[in-house]
């Protein structure tokens, strides 16, 4: 029988972090400000002592995900960076976008409405090159992108240039997720003999 081998993978990973009321209200207790497709906090939101508990079990999962899933040394100290929360109301969406100054961001979705909005990952490698688009049969190797459907509690994470957007809210409630970005610190090796701190 024919083996297929998955090259050079993306990985995503997901998880479950429940969303208690007292976090969920004082989430939606938070000062929001309007930048054109939706709305945002300040971003540190996860270094508010009522989010204390919610920071640490994402950095324990980024954690897992770099160490685990990634394979990178525990040398390497995730460090948040920059934390937020989104507020979509109808129409809202995020266009196509990565992180930069950062290693591994994620979303942790604390409202989803049915009909809320689904979070894409985009692909900036079709199969065969960019300049063709051949009819296909979607499958895991010839899609330009992967659609979620988020519920509530869902912790996604992957790296930070992953392409990502979000479509459309086409519910009247509001839907809020928490974004987050994690740079590494610790010291590489660049050539033979040097070390960089980061």
């Amino acid at each position: 029988m024919d083996k297929v081998i998955h090259l050079f993978s993306t990985p995503l990973q997901q998880t479950k972090l429940s969303v208690s009321q007292s976090v969920l209200q004082f989430i939606k207790s938070q000062e929001f400000g309007y930048h054109g497709n939706g709305y945002m906090t300040h971003e540190h939101i996860l270094e508010c002592p009522e989010m204390e508990n919610i920071k640490r079990f994402i950095t324990n999962k980024v954690k897992s995900y770099l160490y685990d899933t990634c394979g990178i040394s525990d040398t390497m100290i995730p460090e948040l960076v920059t934390s937020w929360v989104n507020l979509h109301k109808k129409g809202d969406q995020a266009q196509i976008h990565g992180h930069t100054n950062s290693v591994v961001s994620g979303v942790w979705y604390i409202l989803t409405p049915e009909n809320s909005g689904k979070f894409l990952v985009h692909t900036d490698n079709k199969l065969f090159g960019n300049l063709l688009d051949f009819p296909k049969t979607e499958n895991i190797f010839n899609s330009a992108f992967n659609t979620f459907t988020p519920q509530n509690g869902d912790l996604i994470l992957f790296p930070s240039d992953l392409k990502h957007s979000v479509t459309p809210s086409r519910s009247d409630k509001e839907r809020f997720s928490l974004a987050f970005n994690y740079m590494l610190r610790g010291n590489i090796k660049s050539g033979a003999t040097t070390t960089v701190k980061l």
